[in-house]
C-alpha cells in the first residue's frame, strides 16, 4: 500500500480531535508533486475531472439526476433545461438518446466546459451558452427544469444580508435560488439541486476549529473514504488509479487547508441538509424530496418546485 493510501487510512482510524494535526503531518511527508489542474478547468481523457466523473460519489449524483430528469422530460416535448455548472457533460451522455429534442441553456464560467457539453448532445438538442458565474446573471430564461449540481456552494452567504455583514456585495444563495424559482414558475417546472451535507458557511471564520472539522468531515471522512474504496477496486486501471490518488491528495486532503484561507479565497461555503432546506424555503421554493445519492452520506439531491 502506498504512503498516501496508508496515511489516509491511518488518519481515519484516529480520534476526531487529533485528525487535523495528523492530516497536516501527512501532507508534509508526502513527496512533492506538481499541483494538478484546478477543479473544473481541464478536461479530456486523462484529466482529473474525467477521473472524478468515474468515482462512486460522482456517479451517484449523475444516476440520481438521470432518473428524475428522464421521467420528468419524457412528458414535456421540446423541453428547455437550464444547467448551472457544466462539468464534462457526463450527465447528458447518460441521459439523452439520439431522438431527444429540446434546448439546454448552460451557465458556466469556463469556455471549454461549454464545448465539452456540446459534444455530449444529440443533434436534436440545441445548446444556448452563457459564459459566466450564475450569481452575475440576472436574465434567466423560462425553463422546464433547472439542474444545479455541486455548484451553489461556491456562492458565499445564505443571502445578501449575511454577505453584507462580512463586507461582501451581491447576491447570496437565497437570491440565486429565487431566480431559479422564477425561471421554472411559468412552466410549473422543477429544480434539481445537488450539494454536500456539511456546514462551512461564512459564519464560520478562518482558522475556526469547527470550520476545520467540518471540512475534514466532508473532504476526508466521507469523500476521502469513498476515494479509498474506489482505489481498492480489483483490476483498477493504473492511469485511473493514479488520477484517483491525485484527487484524494489535492481535492480531498489539501481542501482542509481552506480553513486557513480568507473568506473570499475559501471558495467553499456549504450547508448541511437542514440549512439547505431553510434557504430553499426562504427563496420561495417547495422541497418535494430530499435524498442521499451515495453510501457515504456526502451528497444530497433536493427536488423542488414552486
Amino acid at each position: 500500500m502506498n504512503h498516501l493510501i496508508h496515511g489516509v487510512n491511518a488518519v481515519l482510524s484516529l480520534p476526531r480531535q487529533v485528525q487535523p494535526n495528523a492530516i497536516e503531518s501527512l501532507l508534509m511527508k508526502l513527496p512533492k508533486a506538481d499541483v494538478p489542474e484546478v477543479w473544473n478547468t481541464a478536461f479530456g481523457p486523462e484529466s482529473l475531472y474525467e477521473a472524478w466523473s468515474q468515482t462512486r460519489v460522482a456517479r451517484g449524483v449523475y444516476m440520481a439526476n438521470t432518473g428524475v430528469l428522464r421521467q420528468f422530460l419524457d412528458g414535456r416535448p421540446n423541453w428547455r433545461v437550464l444547467e448551472v455548472g457544466a462539468g464534462n457533460g457526463a450527465l447528458w451522455r447518460r441521459l439523452l438518446g439520439p431522438d431527444d429534442v429540446g434546448t439546454l441553456v448552460l451557465v458556466d464560467p469556463v469556455t471549454d466546459a461549454h464545448a465539452q457539453v456540446a459534444g455530449a448532445l444529440p443533434p436534436g438538442v440545441k445548446l444556448e451558452s452563457r459564459v459566466g458565474r450564475i450569481e452575475s446573471l440576472t436574465d434567466l430564461p423560462e425553463v422546464d427544469a433547472v439542474v444545479c449540481s455541486l455548484t451553489l456552494h461556491h456562492v458565499a452567504g445564505r443571502n445578501s444580508e449575511e454577505r453584507a455583514q462580512h463586507d461582501l456585495k451581491g447576491p447570496g444563495k437565497r437570491e440565486v435560488l429565487a431566480a431559479f424559482g422564477e425561471a421554472i414558475r411559468a412552466r410549473d417546472g422543477m429544480l434539481l439541486l445537488n450539494e454536500a451535507d456539511v456546514h462551512c458557511e461564512i459564519d464560520l471564520p478562518p482558522n475556526d476549529p469547527m470550520l476545520r472539522d467540518r471540512l475534514i468531515d466532508s473532504y476526508v471522512r466521507r469523500c476521502g473514504r469513498a476515494m479509498l474504496d474506489d482505489l481498492s477496486v480489483v483490476g483498477l486501471e493504473k492511469s485511473l488509479a493514479a488520477r484517483f490518488e491525485h484527487i484524494l491528495r489535492f481535492w480531498c486532503l489539501e481542501q482542509v487547508r481552506l480553513a486557513d484561507s480568507s473568506l473570499v479565497d475559501r471558495d467553499v461555503y456549504e450547508l448541511d441538509v437542514g440549512r439547505w432546506r431553510e434557504v430553499l424555503a426562504d427563496a420561495g421554493l417547495r422541497v418535494d424530496e430530499v435524498r442521499s445519492t451515495d453510501a457515504y452520506g456526502l451528497f444530497f439531491q433536493y427536488r423542488c418546485g414552486v
